[in-house]
């Protein structure tokens, strides 16, 4: 068994002061992590899978929406 704590019963977290809570915006936290995450370097492979994987994932979210609205447009019935 280890010692006792000093604390007795209660939970050390509810001793400690509050933390400051800092509220970013996103492009604040994009900047903070480009000044402290080392910018990766890109090749031209690279580069051209991250393009076909961007442009697969467009095209696929296009045809799901598209399906979706021509299956809305057909079963519209006017009033």
């Amino acid at each position: 068994m280890g010692p006792a704590s000093p604390l007795g019963t209660q939970d050390l977290a509810s001793v400690l002061p509050p933390a400051p809570a800092v509220r970013l915006s996103v492009a604040e936290v994009r900047l903070l992590l480009r000044a402290l995450l080392p910018l990766p370097h890109l090749d031209l492979g690279a580069v051209l899978a991250l393009l076909r994987y961007q442009r697969r994932h467009k095209l696929a979210a296009y045809w799901s929406h598209r399906k979706r609205r021509l299956l809305r447009l057909e079963t519209f019935k006017p009033p």
